[in-house]
């Protein structure tokens, strides 16, 4: 392999040994947080697609009413709502689907028969021409007092509002690791300035230009953020890998089945050449200043 001549023994250094380690750790943290952060956005888009388009009508059963009754009452709203503009389907959600809803809160069928649970009615909205929500509520209440409205829009406006939060906050962290980032390669490579200074003038007075000295410090820089770069991608991959394979492994109905997508992937392998990058430019822009003011 050919190795480009280099007139400072900079891979010497006690600082460029811990560097990759160094850099391999922020990049471990930044991989946590955009994949955290990636997950999460995908997690909403799961949710709010599934419910796009769609409203649910509780219908509370009366005190000792009985079951044919609260039947009979949810076949009247919902052949109204059938014949209601702007609505594509409405359905009557049968008792077991609501109980596999709730089993993994309440338990199991046999406690779920004992608690008055209010019948669901599912309905699809023509989003070419969906009612007024004001106005469907208003006609669902003089049908029938006991009928509630959930459009859903409250719940998806705070959950979008969450996560909106929790990215801004992943967004920040992985600002601050990239701040970290540079500021631990502008102390190495200062480290080494000094550490070569007689080096750095010897090779001033025999005519080398600033670049030249640059070049060097960011060649090695290139070098060691890549290298660390690569490490810390590897370990978040494993770690994402492993809390997978942990939540795989989780017999829940709650927790949703969210996966990093191919593009998602890319990013996150995308992070050792950014962190080279941007270890090169720092290395360059910190000793192209420092000898200036050298001269």
């Amino acid at each position: 392999m050919i190795r480009r001549r280099t007139d400072l023994p900079l891979s010497r250094d006690p600082s460029v040994r811990l560097l990759p380690w160094i850099i391999g750790l922020m990049t471990y943290l930044a991989c946590l947080m955009l994949a955290g952060s990636l997950l999460l956005s995908e997690l909403l888009g799961q949710w709010t697609s599934g419910l796009s388009g769609t409203v649910t009508v509780q219908v509370l059963p009366r005190e000792r009413e009985p079951a044919r009754q609260l039947d009979q009452r949810v076949d009247k709203l919902v052949r109204i709502l059938q014949r209601t503009d702007g609505i594509a389907g409405a359905r009557a959600v049968p008792l077991d689907e609501v109980a596999a809803l709730l089993e993994p809160w309440l338990g199991g069928t046999t406690a779920l028969e004992a608690l008055p649970l209010p019948r669901l009615i599912d309905v699809r909205l023509d989003m070419t021409d969906a009612p007024p929500m004001e106005a469907l509520k208003t006609m669902l209440s003089n049908a029938d007092p006991g009928a509630l409205l959930d459009d859903h829009g409250i719940w998806q406006d705070q959950l979008a509002g969450l996560v909106g939060a929790l990215e801004l906050v992943a967004g920040f962290v992985v600002l601050l690791v990239g701040l970290a980032t540079v500021g631990i390669v502008i102390f190495a490579t200062r480290s080494g300035m000094a550490a070569h200074q007689d080096v750095i003038e010897v090779l001033h007075l025999i005519g080398a230009e600033d670049g030249y000295i640059a070049r060097q410090f960011q060649g090695l820089a290139l070098s060691q953020g890549l290298r660390g770069g690569i490490i810390g991608i590897a370990m978040g991959a494993a770690t994402i890998w492993g809390l997978g394979y942990a939540a795989d492994h989780i017999d829940s109905a709650i927790l949703p089945q969210v996966r990093l997508l191919a593009w998602h992937w890319v990013v996150l392998a995308s992070l050792p050449a950014v962190t080279a990058l941007i270890a090169r430019s720092t290395a360059r822009r910190t000793v192209m200043r420092s000898l200036t003011r050298m001269v």
